[in-house]
């Protein structure tokens, strides 16, 4: 089945206008002060939307869970200004957001080592059958991760052990590509490197489209600079002409929080 279109409406943004693509969306918002923008389910709704900006009802706004380990008063707010209050002028302050409740009680009970240099903000709560059938990621693993300037296509990735966070490779920037073809190359490169390790373990994306592309052994894309074809080409021919018995795992970043490859730059 495919993929049902959006339609993304740019108020405020570097050209104004009607887009029918995210990555459209975010080349007009990025690096915009006080970008304005938001998706909607059909033209026509986008269309009258961008008329008439005033007649928008605007989207309710989903609660954070901010954590103070370390501050004035420690605990868990649900107000930012609150939060300011607890870490502003306090010494070595620790804190961190969340968008699950449970997960962000769970985390001021562990303290903050196991919740530093990553992001929480896209959790959210899950019912105990959801939590079961999700279950935790497995430490023995490795992730990887890409990220891309929406501006000027620039592009990079790196592959990390799981549960320590320790680099294993890290490739680019690389000038005019995607953000979908960086997470393809990371994980192809992450297949090659536990290949070359003579290792099984299993490795970890949080990117569907790079599972799906890896899966066919060909990626879906060709709006790129010549470097980035060059390298997608590659990874490619290297997917033809090799087996490996990794598997490899969506991340669930909803449950678990930004995989731990991700460059923190959301």
């Amino acid at each position: 089945m495919s993929k049902k279109p959006k339609y993304y409406v740019v108020w405020k943004g570097h050209n104004p206008g009607v887009y029918n693509s995210w990555n459209e969306c975010q080349r007009q918002t990025s690096g915009f002060p006080e970008a304005s923008f938001r998706s909607f389910e059909s033209l026509a709704e986008a269309e009258a939307a961008f008329k008439n900006p005033n007649a928008v009802a605007p989207k309710e706004k989903k609660t954070l869970y901010y954590v103070v380990w370390s501050g004035h008063t420690p605990g868990i707010y649900t107000d930012w200004d609150e939060c300011k209050a607890q870490i502003e002028g306090a010494s070595a302050p620790k804190y961190k957001s969340f968008g699950s409740k449970n997960l962000a009680e769970k985390a001021y009970e562990e303290g903050p080592e196991n919740y530093e240099g990553r992001g929480f903000k896209k959790t959210r709560d899950f019912s105990p059958e959801e939590e079961a059938r999700i279950g935790i990621p497995n430490p023995l693993s490795i992730c990887v991760d890409a990220a891309c300037n929406a501006v000027n296509g620039q592009f990079e990735y790196r592959g990390v052990v799981t549960d320590t966070g320790t680099e294993l490779f890290h490739a680019g920037p690389y000038p005019r590509g995607s953000n979908n073809i960086a997470e393809f190359l990371a994980l192809v490169h992450g297949l090659a490197y536990l290949k070359k390790s003579r290792s099984d373990l299993p490795i970890y994306s949080d990117s569907k489209y790079a599972m799906a592309w890896v899966k066919k052994k060909k990626a879906n894309t060709k709006a790129s600079g010549p470097k980035a074809l060059e390298l997608v080409k590659r990874a490619e021919e290297w997917l033809k002409n090799n087996t490996y018995s990794n598997p490899i795992l969506k991340w669930e970043t909803r449950a678990w929080g930004e995989i731990p490859a991700d460059f923190g730059r959301k």
